[in-house]
């Protein structure tokens, strides 16, 4: 069965305080880098099997889902490939 690696991103709604983005932009500053703002995400990479790319990306989507944070984070698919 071909595998395939997803590429997902998770990040904060907007709206939502990010106190980790606050703290990168205070740092990035005092360093003397101007900045408007920061915001800090995760990036996941996944590898799993799949029949096809259509059920690559439908398991991809499904594993965004479970690992977002529904009232809190949005999740993207960034990237989707066959290994």
């Amino acid at each position: 069965m071909p595998r395939y690696q997803a590429t997902l991103l998770i990040e904060l709604k907007d709206g939502i305080l990010d106190p980790q983005g606050r703290a990168v932009e205070g740092v990035l500053r005092d360093l003397g880098q101007e900045v408007e703002s920061v915001r800090v995400g995760k990036v996941l990479e996944v590898v799993f099997p799949a029949e096809d790319l259509q059920r690559a990306e439908e398991k991809a989507q499904a594993i965004g889902r479970l690992l977002a944070n529904p009232v809190m984070e949005v999740y993207t698919l960034e990237a989707l490939r066959e290994l």
